[in-house]
């Protein structure tokens, strides 16, 4: 990728991004990942402890990717910047001890995947990160459970990395009789790294979109001049909120 590359947007720009040579990266390519996988045992207890004790998950808001209502749960330590649950921050600290030592990292969440359920293919926010996925529990691989980006599939494994584009189109599925978790980060590209609050604020410009237009049913879908700018209007929203927390709530 070029220094000089804008960052792709999908609630921008009309086109899809297909990029056939960014699909899956290796994750020894990246300092932190050894230090991570090593602590698989620290991580996995910490978070299915959270997990056995409350109620913290959640369907995911965008249910027209799901095979079936509430396959696809999920919960966020971080989330695009922002600290969205404290209490999972405060009772998994070993966790977030970890992953503040991966340079710009900006979220972090666990995801459920139900057995015998499917996310259906879509491409996600924008290519200026890496969208790693982290194994927890994972008991199937290839063909029953797994995951493709572009036209490569892979498996999951336990305490072991996927890192991907999420900007190309991908699916997941689980045909097994058991859960699949994983930790899923973002961590921005190094050359997108000065302009890391504006990207969470423009991701958080289009999440906002999407509730409102989910909510009321209108424009819901399109990319026109009009949604494009009350998208970035809730961008700027996003942006002025991100720059007026203090260490302690963002993740930036």
């Amino acid at each position: 990728m070029k220094q000089d590359k804008k960052p792709y947007y999908s609630f921008v720009h009309n086109r899809e991004r297909i990029d056939a040579k960014e699909t899956f990266f290796d994750p020894s390519s990246f300092a932190w990942t050894a230090e991570i996988e090593k602590n698989h045992p620290v991580i996995l207890n910490e978070i299915s402890a959270y997990l056995n004790g409350r109620n913290a998950l959640k369907p995911y808001f965008a249910t027209e990717m799901m095979s079936a209502p509430e396959k696809w749960k999920a919960f966020s330590f971080y989330f695009w910047g922002l600290k969205m649950d404290a209490d999972a921050c405060n009772r998994c600290p070993e966790t977030i001890r970890l992953l503040e030592r991966i340079p710009h990292v900006i979220s972090a969440s666990v995801s459920v995947l139900e057995p015998h359920a499917e996310i259906k293919g879509h491409f996600g926010d924008t290519d200026a990160i890496y969208r790693c996925h982290y194994g927890l529990i994972v008991e199937g691989t290839l063909p029953e459970c797994g995951f493709r980006v572009g036209y490569d599939d892979k498996s999951w494994e336990n305490g072991k990395f996927l890192v991907f584009n999420d900007a190309n189109y991908h699916r997941a599925w689980n045909h097994t009789d058991h859960r699949r978790v994983v930790l899923i980060l973002d961590v921005v590209r190094p050359q997108f790294t000065n302009r890391k609050t504006w990207i969470c604020a423009r991701v958080h410009g289009n999440i906002m979109w999407l509730t409102a237009a989910q909510a009321t049913g209108i424009f819901k879908g399109r990319k026109n001049l009009f949604t494009k700018t009350l998208t970035f209007l809730f961008a700027l929203f996003a942006w002025a909120r991100l720059h007026s927390l203090n260490r302690k709530s963002a993740w930036l």
